[in-house]
């Protein structure tokens, strides 16, 4: 009997121990974090890692950490715009390690904004060290800054979208063919012009990813009205897929994002990979419950639309997503007293999925990684503390790991380097945070 009471709060202990993160083989415990920093303006932050270095930008700064052995998170290097400039935009992605950033200094104005307003400056970092490369002007509007997508890095090029000019004769101008020069690329290391896109005269170019044979863009195309999507240009308008050779800019396609049914301007179109191109198109959404009504669409390398994947299904409501090859993995919830998650693997040439797994906590993020899916989840559904990590294989969805932080992340945004988890946080909190399996 007594041997039964000891061995019923050894386990006890035991399953305590592995929970709160303090037991070998079940835990991962924090080895660094960058200083404390700066409060933010509210906005969100850039974050990405590359090599060596971990970089954080936001708008009063661009840094860079580093996170190689023995740098545990030390500042590297740090770009403050001049003046009272800000970040206005930077690349989502780090191309061959170079960084793009755009900065400026914003006002109300919807016209000719002035000399030195609006988001009108782009500047390319070499991650390593933060020496500045080289930088161009980019042609504004107003002085409004730009949302995300602007920019991007990939492939040799440095992809930098213009305002389109305003102007009654700059604009007869850009509906002629060839005539709109919104769209351009640049050597990504030395910033020489390689190309501008030919974009249609009756189209505006929205959101840029370069692939490893295409350069895809997200393209607003109608009457008149026609400007970026998500733009109030009117019914006239459409949000439209395209694809520009590489090389030389040449328009290869330009197809309807929906063949049956039209996507309106009030729709959000967001490129989700461009190997192979897939967008994330949501017609509609609730702020307040997180629901969305929606569809993940391909396309193959010549323009032809393969069969899409609801944001929304039996598997719940898709909340964040990764594509790698021709597999798409993603967060799923449904909500009863709180969101339960599930990690579904779909297909993206038949739409289907390839295997569904229920996971026990309401998950916060995830990476794929090689053959590898990891998911960051919180303590329950009640509370939102990150305290669990698990890792499933890629093929089949079998969970290969599951442990315990001994102190929780700081956000379901996070990046594997060398065994590692990288940690984004929060403006105020450390910009990253590294943990490692213990």
């Amino acid at each position: 009997m007594i041997g039964l009471v000891l061995g019923l709060i050894g386990s006890i202990t035991a399953w305590f121990l592995s929970f709160e993160g303090y037991l070998p083989g079940d835990s991962v415990v924090r080895t660094w974090a960058t200083a404390k920093d700066r409060p933010g303006d509210g906005k969100a932050n850039g974050s990405r890692v590359d090599g060596e270095v971990a970089v954080r930008s936001r708008f009063d700064a661009v840094t860079g950490f580093g996170i190689a052995d023995g740098q545990d998170g030390t500042k590297l290097w740090e770009f403050v715009p001049p003046g009272r400039a800000q970040i206005c935009g930077s690349a989502r992605r780090a191309g061959e390690g170079v960084l793009l950033v755009a900065y400026g200094t914003e006002s109300s104005a919807t016209t000719s904004p002035g000399k030195g307003k609006g988001c009108s400056t782009v500047l390319a970092f070499d991650m390593k060290d933060g020496r500045e490369l080289w930088s161009v002007p980019r042609t504004v509007s107003h002085g409004r800054f730009p949302g995300d997508g602007f920019l991007d890095a990939g492939g040799g090029l440095a992809m930098i979208h213009d305002d389109e000019r305003t102007q009654p004769s700059a604009e007869q101008e850009a509906r002629t063919p060839g005539g709109n020069r919104s769209l351009r690329a640049l050597d990504l290391r030395t910033g020489k012009a390689r190309w501008t896109a030919a974009v249609p005269g009756t189209c505006g170019a929205g959101e840029t990813f370069v692939g490893k044979d295409q350069v895809h863009a997200v393209l607003a195309c109608g009457g008149e009205g026609a400007d970026a999507p998500g733009s109030d240009s009117g019914g006239d308008v459409e949000p439209m897929a395209a694809a520009f050779d590489r090389g030389t800019g040449a328009l290869k396609w330009n197809v309807p994002i929906d063949a049956r049914r039209p996507v309106s301007t009030d729709s959000s179109v967001f490129i989700e990979s461009a190997d192979p191109f897939v967008l994330r198109v949501v017609r509609s959404s609730n702020g307040n419950s997180g629901e969305a009504t929606g569809t993940f669409v391909s396309f193959d390398q010549d323009g032809r639309p393969r069969p899409g994947i609801e944001l929304s299904g039996d598997y719940g409501q898709i909340d964040a997503a990764e594509v790698v090859g021709e597999r798409m993995y993603a967060l799923a919830w449904t909500y009863h007293k709180g969101r339960h998650y599930r990690l579904v693997a779909f297909d993206l040439e038949t739409g289907a999925e390839v295997w569904n797994d229920e996971l026990d906590e309401p998950a916060a993020g995830l990476a794929v990684r090689g053959d590898r899916v990891t998911v960051l989840c919180e303590w329950s559904t009640q509370a939102s503390a990150i305290t669990e990590l698990l890792v499933y294989d890629a093929g089949d969805g079998e969970q290969l790991d599951e442990r315990h932080f001994r102190e929780e992340a700081p956000s379901g945004h996070f990046f594997e380097h060398d065994g590692r988890i990288i940690v984004a946080g929060a403006s105020g909190d450390h910009a990253f945070t590294a943990f490692e399996r213990w």
